[in-house]
């Protein structure tokens, strides 16, 4: 008898270790403002060594939109798995746990499944959002963390202030700074993870870790040395300097946030084209210093042994303008604000693999507890990439909805669908901005189409184009019904 329970013993505990071991931990690197634009993508003119190594060592999406082109929103919409509308997740200064109070975000789902989570860095856009679900909660959020003597004396000397907020002083867009990697607060949320990765190595304990980089944000800083790495021929301009032809009026975006936060920049017009050049070597700057936190993170990983138990995956809230179409900053559903990086590195999928399979945001929390074993809520909207980690050249998704307050786009292979809304209900929010209600009626004000297979940057609307009604009232159809089912309360049960 004492042998056959020595025997059952052993088993359970034999099991419950195994199970342990097996349990799949998750690095959840996000980043801000970052385009698909490294070297695994396809261009040239950044240095970016350590993501191309992390897209060879996983799948890379090619097609991959965010459901919302600022950031509060779109992280909410990322961690609950939920859609944005027309009265939900809809401006940079959204929170879950005001719009979607009841939902069962990433870290909780996590966190009731075993696993200790993490945050550290920008996560949500506001770090309390709930907070009650990180074990581990470190937010570094503050980006105007200038290290420059000069960076320092301009804002002070030039007093100049928001036109629309009295309290927030302009600062410089970008700085370089002659510090450490580490100096930084990008520097400190490597730093402060990769410590915590050291302590994680004997615990055994499973875990969800958020890592949130704020680069590449404004303003660009970073360590002087990233700068030296662009010379003026290795930068690159946009042809595209006025809104696409035939497109209407209101496609113009006027990029308040880095005409009205920073130094240098007019209210009205073009940047001069000293500006235009140095932000552009800025944001190049900054994405190479991101790159190289990143790199000591993974290394940190694989150093740690925790590597072969880990999936990864690296992603960007949105996109952001560089001067195409005459725009800066995202706030858009053109292409430079909603199409964006995503890599997810898993042990037993695949790797060094592209797909061109369309691909949402709304995608990722499925993906995760799929690959974590863990069984999603069901009211949530996302479909698991899982199949496409297995076999990333098969179909998946017909076509993706992003949008942004009063614009909303529907895109497939073929083209690129958008429509500008007007509303009759609002409601005033705790900034005292006015929302469009839930039960808003919608009138379509206006409306474009691009050829994306010959028409990738979105140049000539050609939705006025009398051969193309078919499919004008095909994609606008397609995103009323997105809009009637994104406008129904979400029932969590």
């Amino acid at each position: 008898m004492r042998i056959k329970y020595l025997i059952v013993s052993f088993y359970l505990i034999f099991s419950y270790s195994f199970s342990q071991k097996e349990k799949q931990n998750i690095l959840f690197i996000g980043v801000d403002d970052m385009r698909p634009l490294t070297n695994s993508y396809g261009h040239r003119q950044m240095k970016t060594p350590n993501i191309d190594k992390l897209a060879s060592q996983g799948v890379q999406f090619n097609q991959a939109y965010t459901n919302i082109a600022v950031c509060g929103a779109s992280r909410a919409s990322i961690l609950t798995g939920v859609r944005g509308s027309q009265s939900r997740f809809v401006s940079y200064y959204s929170r879950a746990d005001e719009d979607l109070p009841d939902a069962i975000d990433l870290a909780k789902i996590f966190k009731n499944n075993g696993y200790k989570t993490f945050s550290i860095g920008k996560i949500y856009h506001h770090g309390e959002d709930n907070i009650e679900n990180w074990d581990f909660f470190r937010p570094f959020q503050h980006q105007k963390d200038y290290k420059n003597p000069k960076s320092l004396l301009q804002i002070k000397e030039r007093d100049e202030y928001h036109p629309t907020n009295k309290n927030q002083i302009k600062t410089p867009p970008f700085e370089y700074a002659d510090v450490d990697d580490y100096a930084y607060n990008d520097g400190r949320v490597t730093k402060t993870a990769i410590q915590n990765l050291k302590k994680l190595k004997d615990s055994k304990e499973p875990f969800f870790m958020a890592v949130g980089y704020i680069s590449t944000h404004l303003p660009f800083i970073q360590p002087t040395k990233y700068k030296n790495l662009y010379r003026d021929e290795d930068l690159v301009f946009s042809d595209l300097r006025t809104i696409p032809e035939n497109a209407p009026a209101r496609a113009v975006h006027e990029w308040t946030e880095l005409r009205n936060a920073y130094l240098d920049i007019p209210q009205t017009g073009p940047v001069s084209p000293k500006m235009e050049k140095d932000l552009i070597r800025a944001y190049y700057s900054t994405v190479s210093y991101l790159d190289s936190l990143i790199g000591k993170l993974l290394s940190a990983l694989d150093d740690t042994g925790l590597r072969d138990n880990t999936t990864i995956i690296f992603w960007s809230d949105h996109g952001f303008f560089l001067g195409e179409h005459g725009f800066w900053c995202k706030h858009h559903t053109f292409q430079e604000a909603i199409h964006v990086p995503l890599i997810i590195s898993s042990p037993g999928k695949k790797k060094d693999y592209k797909t061109e399979a369309l691909v949402e945001y709304i995608d990722i929390y499925p993906t995760l507890c799929e690959i974590a074993g863990i069984e999603p809520p069901k009211y949530i909207h996302g479909k698991s990439m899982v199949p496409l980690l297995n076999n990333p050249n098969q179909q998946f998704k017909n076509e993706i909805y992003s949008r942004y307050q009063f614009r909303e786009v529907v895109q497939d292979h073929e083209f690129s669908y958008h429509e500008i809304l007007n509303y009759n209900k609002f409601y005033t929010d705790r900034e005292g901005n006015k929302k469009p209600t839930y039960d808003s009626d919608v009138k379509i004000a206006d409306y474009m189409l691009f050829d994306m297979k010959n028409d990738v940057n979105q140049s000539v609307d050609i939705s006025k184009n009398s051969k193309y009604e078919f499919y004008i009232e095909k994609y606008s159809e397609k995103l009323k019904k997105m809009r009637d089912f994104t406008n129904q309360p979400i029932i969590i049960k």
